[in-house]
């Protein structure tokens, strides 16, 4: 598991995220997430009203772009998450897809604190390093 930063649970793959910051910098990457954090906000939204017009096919076709987005961005448990709810949604479970969702937005949280978290210190450790090279 130190490939993984979990705080209770696994919420993201650190060579995958270590990976993104090596081709993009800590800069670059920081614009990746954040244009995954709005465009998850939109989708999360999307699922929700989809849901409440019973239109659970398309909430399972949003919940399974969601889920990819997160896989390509090492948030594995928001994929996880996303995955569940796109089950329920398929099986037009609309009670179990109302808590799956509630469970997505909870890893969607997760995910982003962790990510945040984790460029963070990958910035504080690009500090060090150029103060350590500066000696």
């Amino acid at each position: 598991m130190d490939n993984q930063i979990d705080g209770g649970s696994r919420h993201i793959e650190i060579d995958q995220i270590n990976g993104l910051i090596e081709a993009a910098g800590a800069d670059g990457a920081r614009e990746i997430l954040d244009a995954f954090w709005r465009t998850s906000e939109e989708l999360l939204d999307l699922m929700a009203s989809q849901m409440t017009d019973g239109a659970l096919e398309l909430a399972a076709n949003t919940a399974h772009s969601l889920k990819g987005m997160a896989a390509n961005v090492g948030a594995s448990a928001l994929a996880a998450a996303a995955n569940d709810l796109e089950i329920a949604c398929q099986k037009k479970d609309a009670t179990a897809a109302t808590g799956h969702l509630q469970g997505t937005r909870t890893q969607y949280e997760a995910a982003r604190s962790s990510l945040l978290d984790h460029l963070s210190q990958a910035d504080t450790k690009l500090a060090d390093t150029k103060l350590a090279g500066t000696k």
